[in-house]
């Protein structure tokens, strides 16, 4: 009997950095697998998730998000049927796992986040690392049902790579991350340019390149290239060589939307907003600079209905503005591979920022080789002993789901 094996993704850093390495290694280990991955809903989704999903795993079922929106209100949905097997939840919030793992009789997991008040609702609890499986335990998670697995983002990116990077000390390639979500792409494409052709101007030699989402489309490009947000600035430009190149002020920028990672595979710096890029990069040892301007707060993306706080009239823009602060000041660090060594391995920029203030600390990391290989090194150990999380996560998730089709699982979607 082949596993049947549902997984919950929402944006997509998510679908990329997780659900891609995890899906992978479930099919190594089964190749005919029935696997079906759920699109559920996200403020940072950008609506081509599940076309991304169909072309990562053509043999899967995807559900799209306006699909299992239909199965919340008790439509049927193709895919969505009753019957033994299992969920892995990598993204979302954990409400909608345990609705659909309850209403399908699928034995539920989790990895890296939990409430206590669904510490019975999961049969596993994998883990990024032993700080993380003591924040799933103090949550109520038996400790006989916790797994440390590691992060699953260095296996998406080591696993995707077409050829092996260049040595950063011996690359030449200024590179920039402007976001998948179209209000980051019209905000800081632009921006980030500006930021990037200054550095360039300064550093003759230096290549410059644009890792894009393959979430995002030629319109979404061009429409930010030729409309600047005025609350950030930046140059304009046009998209050329069937999307290939962007061509901007006289200069070239290379335009990387693989997922493959072609680009950040050639760079001696990458310049970036806080999220699964911020790994990526750490992973093939970038030393990076990562920048969360609060141009415009109004329209910044946080989770939960706050998000969407903007749209509420009146009140709705100053009351999201007043909160965005609030919460951005708790954070000691934003910059993933910082939060995860406890120190700042990275710079880190963050409010009312603009593109020459971007480019003077960029261009003063450029200036200091012997910093970058330091932190090239410190960036690449730090995710090191992840690489094989998929796998480890992959063969317990369907030892679990077979002793689920068998019936003889506990805990199953309480």
């Amino acid at each position: 009997m082949m596993p049947r094996l549902y997984v919950t993704v929402n944006g997509p850093g998510e679908l990329t950095g997780w659900g891609r390495p995890f899906v992978r290694a479930v099919y190594a280990q089964a190749p005919g697998a029935d696997v079906t991955i759920v699109l559920v809903p996200c403020p940072y989704a950008t609506g081509r998730e599940a076309d991304t999903a169909r072309r990562f795993f053509p043999q899967a079922t995807v559900v799209p998000t306006r699909d299992y929106a239909r199965f919340l209100i008790g439509r049927p949905v193709a895919g969505m049927e009753r019957g033994r097997g299992a969920l892995q939840y990598l993204g979302g919030d954990l409400y909608h796992a345990r609705t659909i793992a309850k209403r399908l009789s699928l034995t539920a997991m989790t990895y890296k986040f939990s409430r206590r008040n669904y510490s019975a609702s999961f049969e596993r609890f994998f883990a990024v690392d032993e700080r993380n499986a003591q924040e799933l335990r103090d949550t109520g998670a038996p400790p006989e049902r916790v797994r440390v697995v590691g992060n699953l983002v260095p296996d998406s990116v080591l696993d995707s790579l077409e050829s092996a990077p260049t040595p950063p000390d011996r690359a030449d390639t200024l590179v920039i991350f402007p976001g998948s979500r179209p209000p980051e792409l019209r905000a800081l494409l632009p921006f980030f340019l500006d930021a990037a052709l200054q550095v360039m101007r300064a550093r003759q030699g230096l290549r410059g390149a644009v890792a894009i989402s393959p979430f995002s489309s030629d319109e979404e490009i061009q429409t930010s290239l030729r409309a600047p947000d005025p609350a950030f600035g930046g140059v304009r430009g046009e998209l050329i060589d069937d999307g290939r190149t962007i061509a901007v002020d006289g200069a070239r920028f290379s335009v990387d939307r693989s997922a493959s990672y072609r680009a950040l595979a050639q760079a001696a710096l990458v310049i970036a907003t806080p999220g699964t890029k911020t790994i990526e990069a750490a992973v093939l040892g970038r030393p990076m600079l990562v920048t969360a301007p609060l141009n415009k707060l109004d329209e910044v993306v946080v989770p939960g209905l706050m998000g969407y706080l903007h749209r509420v009239p009146l009140i709705g823009v100053p009351l999201k503005i007043w909160l965005a602060r609030k919460i951005e000041r708790r954070y000691k660090f934003l910059a993933q591979p910082n939060i995860d060594a406890g120190r700042q391995v990275v710079p880190e920029l963050r409010g009312i920022l603009t593109a020459a203030g971007i480019a003077a600390v960029a261009e003063g990391m450029l200036a200091r080789p012997e910093m970058l290989r330091e932190t090239s090194a410190a960036l690449r150990s730090l995710y090191a002993a992840h690489v094989g999380a998929a796998t480890r996560m992959a063969v317990e998730a369907l030892a679990v789901t077979s002793r689920a089709m068998l019936g003889s699982a506990v805990g199953a979607a309480s």
